[in-house]
């Protein structure tokens, strides 16, 4: 049986708010929060603790770089996920998400399928921290499972090429398009030195990228993995020893 586990809803949009309680209140063991402002969202985050915050970027008076910035600096609200929501200005995952202590990105207006996975699969991850990955739950239906076409990456993790799937102890670990592309070529090319050209060769044709991105991507993965797994060649690329 799942513990409850608290996401905390912040968007000065009442009607964005509604709309994404109404798609995940599939998620029964999940009990909802919710902030009209940066402000109130630091306060609910420090008296509540959420396993995972639901953040809109352009807010009055305190935008959601900031509001993420404070809740993670508080030794009592630091380990909550922090997914960020925007309309406009950000397409992709950036340095200043990552600096202010975000995990990813949902743009607005939000697919209603995508909401939902994200959120129940990063709830998985927010137990599997908690638990320091000495995780207690059964192994997840499906591709999350160690099978002939993954590969091992070392400390539990694998990747399962056919179903685009990072899993650590049959928890799922969500990654962006962009991340699959950049660990995948890292993997068919594992051992070996992969340029920042070869890398934006292949991130490219999915969506306008440039080293400062390839960076970006690199530490997000090193987040969710252990930050060994990818070995950096300064001013060349990087590559991965397994």
């Amino acid at each position: 049986m799942l513990t409850r586990k608290k996401v905390l809803i912040v968007d000065d949009d009442e009607l964005i708010r509604t709309l994404v309680i109404e798609v995940l209140k599939k998620l029964s063991f999940v009990d909802f929060f919710e902030a009209e402002s940066g402000e109130k969202a630091v306060e609910i985050a420090q008296r509540e603790h959420p396993h995972l915050i639901l953040m809109d970027i352009l807010m009055p008076k305190m935008d959601g770089y900031e509001a993420c910035r404070l809740i993670k600096n508080d030794p009592l609200s630091q380990s909550a996920i922090v997914i960020f929501m925007t309309a406009v200005g950000v397409t992709e995952i950036n340095e200043k998400i990552i600096l202010a202590g975000g995990e990813d990105i949902l743009r607005k207006p939000l697919d209603a399928a995508e909401l939902y996975f994200r959120v129940k699969n990063y709830l998985m991850l927010a137990k599997a921290r908690a638990n320091n990955f000495a995780l207690d739950v059964k192994p997840a239906e499906g591709p999350c499972v160690h099978q002939e076409h993954s590969i091992a990456l070392g400390k539990g993790f694998f990747y399962q090429f056919e179903a685009k799937v990072l899993c650590h102890n049959n928890v799922y670990i969500p990654l962006m398009k962009q991340e699959i592309l950049l660990l995948e070529e890292l993997l068919n090319h594992k051992n070996q030195v992969i340029t920042y050209d070869q890398i934006l060769s292949v991130i490219s044709n999915h969506g306008e990228s440039t080293i400062a991105n390839i960076r970006t991507l690199v530490k997000l993965i090193r987040r969710k993995t252990y930050k060994e797994l990818i070995t950096t060649l300064p001013s060349i690329g990087y590559r991965i020893i397994l």
